[in-house]
Parts: C-alpha cells; structure tokens; sequence
C-alpha cells in the first residue's frame, strides 16, 4: 500500500473521531460529523478522497448491517400491540407525502415518478438521529419515546416495499406490472410469515451456535456470513438484498445467538454505517449548495416543519393526546438514512433524474444536520405554549380529539417496550 494511501486512511479516521467527539459534546448525533468528514475531504472539500466503486459497495454493506441490527433487536412480542398504530401512522405519512410530492412535481416539472420517489424518501425518518434524540432527551423509557420508536420500526420495515416499488417505477426497470406486484406480494408475504411465526416463538436453539459462540473471531465472521448470505439469496430470488437481511436479523434475534450476536456485529456496522455517511458526504457539492441555498432552506424548513406537523396531526387523529402526540412527532422530523438508498434506486432505474438527486440528496443531509436543533428549538416553543395554556387554565397536555379504547401508549404502557432496541442509540 502506498505512504500516500495510508496518510489519507490515517486523516480521514482522525477527521471522523475528532468530528464524532465534537458533535457527541454539542449532543448532535455523531452521524452529522461523518456526513461533514465526506464533505471537507471530497470532491468539493480538498479533495482527499473521491467517490469510488469500492466505498459504495462498502456503504450498501452497512445499510444491509443496519437492517440486520434492527431486526435482531426487535423484539416482536412487545412491539405487537404497537404496530398496529405505527403500521397506520406510517402508511398515512407514505401516502400523503408521496401524492402531494407528486401533484406538485407534476404541476412544476410535468413528471410524476420523480416526485412519487422523493415522496418515499421523505416519509421515511432516521433510525440514528431519532434515537439519539431520544436518549439525549432522556425519553427512551417514555411513552412518547417508545410511540416514536414503534413507528421508526414501521418505517424500516416500510423501506423494502419502496425498494421493491422505486425499482419498477423508472423507464429503465423493463419489468411489467405483474412481476412488480407478484415481487410485492412475495416480499409482504415473507414478512408475514417470519413476523407470524417469530411472535408465536419466544426463543430457538440457533444451528451449530455452540461452534459460533465457541471462537469470537469465528463467530464474528459467521454471523456476518449469515447477514450477507440472507441479502445475497433475496436479491437472487428477484427481491430487495435489505429483506433478507432483516428477515436473518429477525430471525437470528429470537434463537440463542441473539446476545452473543449484538457484540460480535455492533463494532463492524459502526465502520460500516460510518462509511455509508461518509458516502453521503462526498456526494454533496458545495458550490451546488452556495448556487441553491435558497431552495435548499425553503426545502428543508417544509420538509422538516411538514413532517412534525402532519406526525403531530395523524397521532392526534389516531386519539393520542396533544402532548404526547407533539413530542412524539419531533422525534420523527430528521429524513432517514434510507433514504439514500431510495435515491440511488430512483436514480438507476431512470425514474429520478440527475437534478432531482441531487436536490434530494442536499435536502436529506442538511435535514440529518439541522433536525436535532430544531427538535430543542420546537421543544422549547412546545413547553413555553403548555405553560401559558396551563396559566390561562387550559389543559392543553391531556387533550384529545376524541376518547380512544383503553389500551393506548399512554394508558397502561407495555414495560417490556423498555428493553427494545438497546443498541441503536449508540450509532
């Protein structure tokens, strides 16, 4: 390897730790920090590092990690009685921002497919920053923490269907109708299957685990084996590598290797996740920032204020209290980092075009930058209007647009919901 490959290798771990260090001490999500590292050291920074085949394969592999992860670590018997709200609370956010996305990119640019994929990549919220958020604010054990995180599992379970749906939309895809529905219909089959049976199961004895937990470096590499050899069948049976991924996840994490599991694969989809955000960086050009700053910020502060607006509405309408319902939806305002991985699907098949990614990519990124100091400037705004209410006599906390059955997130919450997850706020 060459002196000059590894200084760059040594600047940019040393630009990503010290990036880390200072957004983790301004209680910014550390994930901003990487995404900046791309962009001072890419192409429109000094131009250290440039965009290569091999950092997006790396990439893809840490948004496969980070589905394996999730899925490992969702524990289905305490989220089933969640998900239901969560499913509906999603699905209404994909469906109305998706067709007004549409409507307005037709009426502006005379296209509709572009608009339907950045409608998908805006409905879906970031699992990072949302959780960061959420432990910083000391939520997670809250009702309001675990009505968000029920609802950010929702979404990544969201994100196959709209991997499946976005490959068929572009001129490019060559797939008829029928093969995009019957991929969608085997796709929701799968998981309905593994999620049905999985409920039913609290654990399983997991195959050969005595040999995996019996060596770290093996088992390391085994449960890595097993996470890409899920995506790699997937992909060969015509569906998204993602479902596989999590289907494993979900499957490796109700057997005996769950524990053992966590820790051999948290560190490496950290170097994983880091260069996904990395990646993110180098494709943001800063003079495309400087020449669009204003659409950029008008963009951002519709998507970012629509987003908690219409959460804080769809969970109001849903019976949840105002309070509740308010702190949830801030939790949900950051764009998700699969996002990308719409953009760059949209992007392939043809039905996104070049202009549109990159607006869509600036948006998504400065949405991951600036979402946690909005959510401490509307949270402030929040507790000043409860306390004048409150001062007026108004009880503006409680309220309600109308009387739901007893079994709601506020009303006898589900203790185990507690233990879920435990491990995504560290990313």
């Amino acid at each position: 390897m060459h002196t000059q490959s590894l200084t760059a290798i040594a600047l940019l771990l040393a630009a990503a730790v010290i990036c880390g260090l200072v957004m983790t001490r301004l209680r910014l999500p550390a994930v901003a920090g990487f995404i900046l590292v791309g962009v001072g050291l890419g192409p429109s920074g000094v131009g250290l590092i440039q965009p290569s085949n091999s950092i997006e394969t790396l990439a893809d592999l840490g948004v496969l990690m980070l589905l394996f992860i999730i899925g490992m670590e969702l524990r289905l018997q305490s989220f089933r009685k969640l998900l239901p709200l969560a499913l509906g609370i999603t699905l209404a956010n994909i469906l109305v921002i998706a067709s007004s996305v549409a409507v307005f990119a037709f009426y502006v640019h005379g296209e509709v497919m572009g608009g339907l994929v950045i409608g998908y990549m805006l409905s879906i919220s970031s699992t990072a920053v949302a959780m960061k958020m959420i432990t910083d604010a000391d939520e997670k054990n809250s009702p309001a923490g675990r009505l968000a995180v029920a609802i950010l599992v929702a979404q990544d379970l969201a994100v196959v269907p709209l991997l499946l749906i976005t490959n068929g939309l572009g001129s490019q895809s060559g797939e008829s109708l029928f093969g995009i529905l019957w991929r969608l219909a085997l796709a929701l089959g799968l998981l309905v299957g593994f999620i049905g049976l999985l409920t039913r199961i609290k654990s399983f004895r997991f195959p050969f685990d005595r040999y995996l937990l019996k060596d770290f470096d093996v088992g390391t590499l085994g449960i890595l084996g097993l996470c890409f050899l899920s995506a790699a069948l997937s992909g060969l049976m015509g569906l998204s590598p993602a479902l596989g991924a999590f289907l494993c996840g979900l499957l490796v994490g109700h057997s005996t290797l769950r524990r053992a599991a966590e820790g051999m694969a948290a560190p490496l989809q950290s170097i994983l996740l880091f260069v996904f955000f990395l990646s993110v960086g180098l494709l943001i050009d800063l003079q495309y920032l400087r020449d669009q700053m204003w659409v950029i910020l008008a963009a951002l502060v519709v998507v970012t204020g629509g987003k908690t607006f219409l959460n804080w509405l769809l969970l109001m309408i849903a019976g949840e209290p105002f309070d509740l319902a308010v702190q949830a939806s801030l939790f949900l305002s950051p764009v998700g980092e699969f996002s990308f991985v719409l953009a760059s699907a949209g992007l392939a098949v043809g039905a996104l075009s070049e202009a549109g990614h990159k607006l869509a990519i600036a948006v998504i990124a400065m949405s991951l930058l600036a979402s946690p100091i909005w959510f401490l400037m509307a949270r402030l705004m929040h507790t000043l209007i409860l306390s004048h209410a409150k001062v007026l006599g108004f009880d503006l906390a409680g309220l309600r647009l109308w009387s739901p059955a007893p079994r709601r997130l506020g009303v006898n919450p589900d203790p185990a919901l507690a233990q879920t997850r435990p491990g995504l706020d560290e990313l």
